[in-house]
């Protein structure tokens, strides 16, 4: 029987937080062995041309920029500073994301982004291995056993990273101990990924730097624009009922739905019908659990521990947080102190992992129903006079969660705060205009700032 190899640390799973997590630990001089279950880089490369687009936001560039990579990610995205409304007749309703276009979003390919990043960690020199897919773990032992095409493959590793998404085969291994808890609630929807390609001459159909939505309720549409003039729709649904997948499954009922809910979409879509029809139908769900850890030896992170749905952007971005917090703290405890590390960790990054997971289900109803509403769109423009007139006392829970680095569970809180003071300022007027700044400054002064000097937050960014 031939011997098993020994791996100092193995980070099991390739995709977007395993292979940035890959360079964090390069960075600060270990052998790391990356195995990724697809089977080569250029399958990922291929997948890129048209895969769900993500944000990048503060979060994220934060994380980039501390492995050297930040300004080069920039460079293949495309800013969105706000979002652009579709009514069911065709008219536009603009909603600016930040104070100013300085404060914007980065719509990516996420597959091009993690083909970049494989790439980076084969140009310094990780030890990347595709075609592995893990089939089982010991948590005491560090035995990984991977299948693949010539047969299996097993590892013995000091140290595990689970990094391995939602349906994470690592995780998989936690749930023999007895103290593990695990919850998966998955939402009654799902997606389907539309194409809207470029116009002839290259360029946008419409508007470029937005994100744009067609809310319709308990369900809606949404794309994110790519580089070379397309965009990348998603289309999210129930999965059964009325105005569901289940009920528009053929040609004509597609059509239907399309020429009653987003007839102003049908010119930029010319293959909707064949996507809809050829493309799988997505689940969403969100991953809580704990512990995080198994003793200093094994962590997960990412979406094997914390995954939701992409409703608030933050799932790539609080994954990457995770990857800067954790060498923050191998930092701060030197190197081998894995135990020490590890359940800080699992301490620092749940509640707020859990606050984000929160947002972005309430993001969803936010999204799909409310950004048509009038009384929703009062409120978002009176924050947004009070954010530009007095950015050092008040930012939005929005602005707090994409472009700073503020704890997801302290803006959780602190908007709050903000629901109660919006609500009494909008009270009586019909227009934002028409909002007393002086009135709001007292709220602010007298219920907002003591709040925020609790947590220690400050707008400075």
């Amino acid at each position: 029987m031939s011997s098993i190899e020994k791996l100092p640390v193995a980070v099991v799973g390739g995709g977007l937080v395993g292979s940035l997590l890959a360079l964090v630990l390069r960075k600060r001089g270990y052998d790391v062995s990356l195995f990724e279950r697809r089977g080569s880089l250029q399958e990922i490369e291929e997948q890129a041309g048209r895969s769900i687009n993500l944000v990048v936001t503060r979060r994220g560039i934060d994380a980039l920029e501390r492995v050297g990579l930040g300004e080069a990610v920039l460079e293949f995205t495309v800013p969105v500073t706000g979002r652009m409304m579709h009514d069911r007749d065709g008219e536009l309703a603009y909603q600016p994301y930040g104070r100013d276009d300085k404060e914007c979003n980065y719509s990516v390919s996420r597959a091009g982004l993690n083909a970049f990043l494989i790439r980076q960690a084969l140009e310094r020199g990780i030890d990347v291995r595709f075609d592995m897919r893990l089939a089982e773990a010991d948590l005491d032992s560090g035995r990984l056993r991977f299948d693949n095409t010539d047969g299996e493959t097993t590892v013995e590793a000091e140290t595990i990273f689970g990094a391995d998404g939602v349906a994470s085969a690592v995780r998989k291994a936690f749930e023999a101990r007895d103290d593990f808890q695990l919850s998966i609630d998955m939402l009654s929807h799902g997606y389907k990924e539309l194409y809207l390609p470029p116009a002839e001459d290259g360029g946008y159909r419409v508007e470029r730097n937005a994100l744009h939505i067609w809310p319709r309720g308990h369900f809606m549409m949404m794309a994110l624009p790519n580089t070379d003039g397309s965009f990348t729709g998603t289309l999210y649904m129930p999965n059964q009922g009325k105005d569901s997948f289940g009920q528009y499954a053929d040609a004509d009922a597609v059509r239907e739905l399309f020429r009653r809910e987003f007839a102003d979409s049908i010119p930029l879509m010319p293959e909707y019908v064949e996507d809809y029809l050829q493309n799988p139908t997505g689940e969403l769900g969100t991953v809580r659990c704990a512990p995080w850890h198994h003793e200093d030896r094994v962590l997960l992170l990412g979406d094997a521990s914390h995954g939701i749905v992409p409703f608030f952007g933050q799932g790539m971005n609080s994954g990457f947080e995770d990857c800067s917090v954790l060498g923050d703290l191998l930092d701060q405890h030197g190197r081998g102190e894995w135990g020490s590390v590890f359940a800080e960790m699992s301490r620092r990054r749940k509640p707020n992992c859990d606050a984000i997971a929160d947002l972005a289900l309430e993001n969803f109803v936010e999204m799909s129903d409310k950004v048509g509403d009038d009384a929703f769109l009062l409120r978002k423009a009176v924050e947004h006079r009070i954010e530009v007139a007095m950015p050092e006392l008040y930012r939005s829970r929005y602005s707090m969660v994409m472009y700073s680095t503020i704890p997801f569970r302290d803006a959780f809180d602190a908007g709050v705060v903000q629901r109660e003071i919006l609500d009494e300022l909008c009270a009586d007027i019909d227009d934002a205009e028409q909002v007393d700044l002086e009135h709001a400054r007292r709220l602010i002064d007298a219920r907002l700032t003591p709040f925020l000097a609790t947590r220690n937050i400050s707008f400075d960014y």
